[in-house]
């Protein structure tokens, strides 16, 4: 066996025994003292000033993992409130008609724009294409409950048509609706970039993406008043 192979065997050795036995230095302080590591940017010095400085990088990065946990327990608490309310909202419309202008208004209160486009609407209502939905739906949703972040100018007027007021650098969440079949598509997008992204949690957008669902199929599109009003008028 040649030396470098015994260095390697006995470096092996030794650090499955310290693995094994992490308590060896608690009755040896004096080797700890002696032991020293090279640093790239603070040259040689001892184990224990390298645990130290590594025990304060763990707390540093704990107390941002805490800020960023108590950030976003805050934000969903917001949106929690902010859904909630909308939920309550839509449930006391009596049209579907209603029921979107609710949620085109709560986006706007929150800095945002809201679309809902539907596959079978009524006359007033932008249209949406089954073809269109299925070529975004293929690309970028692949059985995903949810998209969020940045759309390309094609996809954006697939979805939204061209002119649809939609941020081209915008981000956006896209949600499907369906009761017992595909119904068309719940969506929000912000003028900030990185506003929505795809790591973020999505349970409040879907639970109203439910609702809107169930809606779409018991609401009348208008009420009979408003009908006759729009009969009348053309």
């Amino acid at each position: 066996m040649s030396q470098t192979e015994a260095n390697t065997l006995t470096s092996e050795v030794v650090a499955e025994y310290l693995r094994d036995h992490p308590d060896f230095f608690v009755d040896r302080p004096e080797l700890l003292d002696r032991l020293a590591l090279p640093h790239q940017d603070l040259g040689t010095v001892s184990l224990v000033h390298i645990q130290m400085n590594r025990q304060r990088q763990r707390i540093e990065e704990f107390e941002e993992e805490i800020t960023a946990l108590m950030s976003l327990a805050a934000n969903n608490d917001k949106t929690f409130h902010e859904f909630m309310d909308l939920q309550e909202q839509i449930l006391k419309r009596d049209t579907l008609d209603d029921v979107i202008k609710a949620i085109e208004e709560k986006a706007r209160s929150l800095g945002l724009l809201a679309y809902v486009r539907l596959f079978e609407s009524s006359m007033n209502y932008p249209q949406f294409n089954k073809e269109q939905y299925q070529r975004f739906a293929s690309s970028h949703l692949n059985g995903k409950t949810a998209y969020l972040g940045r759309m390309r100018k094609a996809d954006r007027e697939n979805l939204f048509g061209e002119c649809a007021r939609a941020p081209e650098l915008g981000s956006y969440v896209v949600l499907p609706l369906s009761k017992s079949g595909l119904q068309g598509i719940l969506a929000f997008s912000s003028d900030d970039g990185g506003h929505f992204q795809p790591h973020m949690d999505t349970l409040f957008l879907r639970h109203l993406a439910l609702v809107l669902s169930h809606l779409i199929s018991t609401l009348p599109w208008q009420s009979q008043i408003n009908e006759r009003i729009s009969t009348t008028s053309s």
